[in-house]
Formats: C-alpha cells, sequence, structure tokens
C-alpha cells in the first residue's frame, strides 16, 4: 500500500492508536507508544457511548441531528489525574453540512460534563479527531462549528483537538495542538511514531484489532480477513509444534483471540469480541474439524466454543502440523457487526 493511502486506511489508523496507548520496549518498538509514554492507558476500543437520559431526551426534541450512542474508535484513561482521550479517526475532514456532523455532535457531547456522570470516577474527556495533517484546518473550523451550534441549542459540548498524520521522507509524523498539550501537559507537538515506512511496507504486522466496519470496500476487508487467518494460524501451528504426543491440548476461540493481539481484545466492545471469536470458530477450529472428521485416529476434536488436540504419536503430530488452511478457504464472510464507518 503506498504511505500516503496507508495514513488514511481506516484499519491502519485505528491500528496505529491502539499501538500508540500499548506498553513496549523501550527500545525497538514498533510504533512509539505516545499516549502510553503520556500516561493514558486503553479502556476501551470501538464502545458506544450511552448519553445520560437527560441528554437522549433533548436529543430527542432537538432540530440539530446528534447521535445519541456516539462509537469513538479508542477510549484511553489516565488514572493520576482521571482524565481521558476520545480519539475518532478519519481519513478526511468534513464541513458542518455534512452528514457525518451527527457523529460529529454525538462525540462533542459525550465529551462534555455527560463523560463525568456516565464514566466516573473519570471525571473529564478531550475529543481528538486524527486525520492526514492537511485536513487539521479544517477539522478545527468544522468542530468549532458544530460546538457552538450544540450550545446556542442549550447543549453543553465538551473540548476539541485535532491530531495529524504526515509523512517526512520515510518517517511517520504524529502531531498535536495546543489544547491537547494543555489537557495532558505534554510539551512535544509532533513525534515520530515509525520509522523506515516505504511503499512496500506491509502494515499487517501491525494488525490487533479489525472489524468488516471499518473497511471500504471487498476487496479491503478480504485482504485483512486473510491477515487476521494468518496470524491465528501461525499461533495454532507454534503451538502444535511444540506439543508434546500425548499431552492434551485445548483452546477457546477467545483464548485465542487474547493471544493473538497481546491481550488488546479485552478492550474491544462485546459485539466486536463476539464477532472475532465467531470469525476463529468459523473459518479456522470448523475448518480442521471438517478435514479431520474422516480421518482415521483424528487427532483433533471441537466441542463448544474449544479446540482440542491430543497426539497418539509422532505420525500423527507431523500429519497435523503439516496441515495449513489456505488463503482460498477464506471467502467473502461478513463476520463483524457494528457500525459502518463514514
Amino acid at each position: 500500500m503506498k504511505s500516503e493511502a496507508l495514513i488514511r486506511d481506516p484499519v491502519f489508523q485505528l491500528n496505529l492508536l491502539v499501538w500508540m496507548a500499548k506498553e513496549q520496549p523501550a527500545e525497538g518498538y514498533r510504533v512509539r507508544p505516545f499516549f502510553f509514554q503520556t500516561g493514558f492507558r486503553p479502556m476501551y476500543i470501538q464502545q458506544p457511548f450511552a448519553l445520560p437520559e437527560q441528554a437522549q431526551r433533548a436529543i430527542a426534541t432537538a432540530t440539530l441531528s446528534i447521535t445519541a450512542k456516539p462509537e469513538p474508535e479508542l477510549l484511553l484513561q489516565r488514572a493520576a489525574d482521571k482524565k481521558a482521550l476520545y480519539l475518532e479517526a478519519k481519513a478526511n475532514s468534513f464541513s458542518p453540512d455534512s452528514t457525518t456532523t451527527k457523529q460529529a455532535r454525538g462525540h462533542l457531547l459525550a465529551c462534555g460534563p455527560a463523560f463525568g456522570e456516565v464514566m466516573q470516577p473519570l471525571s473529564q474527556a478531550l475529543l481528538c479527531y486524527v486525520l492526514p495533517s492537511n485536513k487539521c484546518g479544517p477539522m478545527t473550523d468544522c468542530l468549532t462549528t458544530l460546538a457552538a451550534e450544540l450550545r446556542a441549542s442549550s447543549f453543553a459540548p465538551g473540548d476539541h483537538s485535532t491530531h495529524g498524520l504526515a509523512l517526512n521522507g520515510t518517517d511517520l509524523i504524529y502531531s498535536v495542538d495546543d489544547k491537547f498539550k494543555q489537557f495532558t501537559g505534554t510539551t512535544e507537538s509532533s513525534v515520530v511514531v515509525m520509522r523506515d515506512l516505504q511503499d512496500e511496507t506491509d502494515p499487517s504486522p501491525l494488525l490487533l484489532v479489525y472489524s468488516d466496519d471499518d473497511s471500504p470496500d471487498e476487496q479491503h476487508r478480504n485482504h485483512y480477513r486473510q491477515v487476521l487467518l494468518q496470524k491465528f494460524v501461525a499461533i495454532l501451528v507454534c503451538d502444535a509444534n511444540l506439543l508434546p504426543v500425548g499431552q492434551p491440548y485445548a483452546v477457546t476461540a477467545r483464548e485465542l483471540c487474547i493471544k493473538a493481539t497481546d491481550g488488546v481484545f479485552q478492550y474491544l466492545a462485546g459485539d466486536k469480541q463476539t464477532g472475532m471469536e465467531r470469525f476463529i470458530r468459523v473459518n479456522i477450529f470448523g475448518r480442521i474439524a471438517k478435514f479431520w472428521k474422516e480421518k482415521p485416529f483424528s487427532p483433533v476434536k471441537v466441542e463448544g466454543q474449544s479446540l482440542f488436540i491430543n497426539y497418539k504419536d509422532n505420525l500423527a503430530k507431523g500429519e497435523f502440523v503439516a496441515r495449513r488452511i489456505r488463503e482460498s478457504d477464506l471467502g467473502g464472510f461478513g463476520l463483524w457487526p457494528g457500525r459502518q464507518r463514514s
């Protein structure tokens, strides 16, 4: 994927932000953990924010179009001062007349006084829109206009910030505005979060979380489904290789998700977790079970949510490990319920 297209790719944007909030080695990190270094930790990924009932009643009778249950890409928390970052990523800015403003107004209200009411003991949040750097100016203007409209209609929006993604040679630069610096206490206006990016750079190793709703087209979806499939299969093959003959092995789809995402899976919204688990059961557990169903002395079985492996001898182990799920086995499944990105 071309580097310029990469910074507009919704799946890359989300996973980049997750990596920035993830603890990593002080040296040799894949993505600079900028948010983690400023004290913020993951709380929710793509989890709908339910505004208080009073706000929802006001929205129902308002002349403005407002989403009552906005869904940010990522919510980060800093326990020390009870602050939060409410992150939303976009490929482009939009105008105050866009249909996307319905969602944006909901985000603004979620980061107002409503946030402290819903998310106790956290007290305040900053709405952060992340998009290509050359779109930050128009995005700031749009959010300012929307916030003014909300206040004029007796709503209480929160503060907002715009963050930019840009390429400088082979470096990926993440820039923030003064509002973010004041809110977090950081002194850095821009940081290099990735180095040595080339047009042929494959972003797939960064994939921790994925939902079909994040992909703009079927080709894009199939690519990331295959990446996800390979990641899960690689973990199973590794475990199968290390498993001694005669020693039982069991793994659930959930356990495999947690292992493959290095624990990030636990922060996903419930419907996204269900979707990823179902993906594993259908495309990995189900296909393994089908392949071995008619084989004598099958070393595997699937029961409920779990895959069980037990080799009776080295020949059975060798046959199982040699078997791979082909990429062509993965059809055009729409397995992730949820919103469609705009």
